[in-house]
Formats: structure tokens, sequence, C-alpha cells
């Protein structure tokens, strides 16, 4: 699985969907992502055995990663990364002129002022 995109994010997945909220590094602001449904590969049924549990827990694992990844790679649309401190932010924390996060950008003002 990849490294979230931002520092925070939330797994909302369900054995009937797999949903993921990210936060802006800055703010807070939160982008959820598309939900995705999830469709097991096999049928319901009310007794299992112990082995088939766990090879529908495996599955069920294996294809949450996959919408992770997905969602991962869809959320970096929704927000922009600062080129001093690295941060992902979203619209309202960048500074679109200088390519950079809100917070360096008051950083560098404010240093130089102090020149």
């Amino acid at each position: 699985m990849l490294e979230p995109v931002t520092k925070k994010f939330e797994d909302g997945s369900t054995l009937e969907d797999f949903k993921f909220t990210f936060f802006c590094d800055s703010c807070g602001t939160a982008v959820k992502t598309v939900t995705y449904p999830y469709k097991p590969p096999f049928k319901a049924k009310f007794f299992i055995s112990k082995s088939e549990r766990r090879a529908r827990e495996l599955i069920w694992q294996s294809d949450h990663a996959s919408a992770y990844d997905r969602a991962n790679k869809e959320v970096l649309l929704s927000f922009n990364r600062c080129s001093v401190c690295g941060k992902r932010v979203c619209d309202d924390c960048f500074c679109d002129e200088e390519g950079i996060c809100r917070e360096c950008a008051s950083k560098r003002k404010t240093k130089e002022g102090d020149e």
C-alpha cells in the first residue's frame, strides 16, 4: 500500500464499500474520495468454516488495499504540494503565485521584512 497523500486520513470502509477521507495538512479541510462498492466474489452463507472465513478476510483485505491505492491517487488532484515544506494543502491554503503553502509564504514575508 502507498503512504497516504496527507498526514491525516480516515478509513470509513465497511463490508459493503470502501471509502476514505483525506485532510489538508494545514487547515484540516476534509476531501472525501469516491466510494468504491465491494462485491465479494462468493455467495453469502450462514455457516462458513474457519479456513473459508480466513480466505474471505484475505480477499477483502486485498480489495481494500487496491481501493485505498486508487483513492490515494485520486485525492492527489485535490491537494497542492508545497515545494518548501512538502505539505499537501487545499487550494485555500496554497499561494499559487509563489507555488508554496500560505504558511511558508508567510514565513518568507516575515523573514524578508526582517532584512
